[in-house]
């Protein structure tokens, strides 16, 4: 018979192994005949977690880790329903963007200078050009275009500062010495040639610095669009950071009584 364990393995990324486990078991140690509850057993669960001041996304994952239990007893035979096939959320999931603990132009700069040598590129992208993840791990070699000081990304093209064509040149001829890369490869992948997973990135780029100075991609991506805005239009902003509609540029916008106010709670916090 196949275990949680191998099912969760053949149906989900390595990525959210962890958390399934996790979560899955926190559930059966809560809940005693865990493979018979009913509806009202798993709500009075969640109830349980709201009540313990978990953040809204914790739950939402608490949730979908609990169908995905009870899928692999459909599969293996234990249950012929599904208790919460149906059951939703209906809490919205605070996505606004907390401009306030984003970081200046300076701070980034720091961050980057504090980069070893063999990512700086890396972190270049992520600092000039705003990538995301996704975006950074899929670049091809043949997507810089070291002759135009240019990347293309998806859909658009951004300039290179000229310190990143000196970092593309030195790094692009190391990599095809080392690994023979072609055209057509991805420009950054593991020492196995391998190309990286989306959350690869963040652990990759803040290995062996002080917690207190990671910072991750998305942070890194929301800090500079919002330093853009401070000299840019919306519009010129939009199209940089490839988002399809200005209003989601538009919320990284702050006013001066917002910055204001975000400082003095700050130093004063409310009680």
């Amino acid at each position: 018979m196949m275990t949680l364990k191998e099912y969760i393995q053949n149906h989900f990324s390595p990525s959210s192994h962890k958390s399934l486990y996790c979560c899955i078991n926190k559930y059966q140690e809560h809940t005693i005949n865990h493979e018979k509850a009913t509806l009202n057993d798993i709500l009075r669960y969640l109830k349980i977690l709201r009540e313990s001041n978990k953040k809204q996304r914790t739950i939402a994952n608490h949730l979908h880790s609990i169908k995905v239990y009870y899928r692999y007893l459909q599969c293996i035979g234990i249950r012929k329903d599904h208790p919460i096939k149906k059951l939703i959320l209906i809490d919205k999931i605070d996505k606004t963007i907390k401009t306030q603990n984003l970081y200046s132009t300076k701070q980034l700069e720091e961050y980057y200078n504090q980069t070893p040598k063999h990512k700086k590129l890396m972190v270049s992208l992520l600092i000039e050009q705003a990538l995301t993840t996704s975006e950074l791990i899929a670049i091809k070699v043949k997507d810089i275009n070291q002759e135009k000081a240019e990347i293309t990304i998806k859909n658009r093209t951004l300039p290179l500062k000229a310190y990143q064509i000196y970092l593309c040149t030195e790094y692009i001829n190391y990599i095809e010495y080392i690994k023979e890369k072609q055209q057509e490869d991805y420009l950054f992948t593991t020492r196995t040639n391998k190309a990286y997973r989306e959350n690869d990135i963040s652990q990759l780029i803040n290995k062996n610095r002080p917690k207190e100075k990671q910072i991750t991609p998305l942070i890194i991506r929301q800090s500079v669009i919002k330093n853009l805005l401070g000299h840019h239009d919306v519009r010129v902003v939009q199209v940089f950071a490839g988002h399809k509609i200005s209003s989601t540029t538009q919320q990284y916008k702050t006013t001066q009584f917002e910055e204001l106010k975000a400082k003095i709670n700050l130093l004063h916090p409310l009680q």
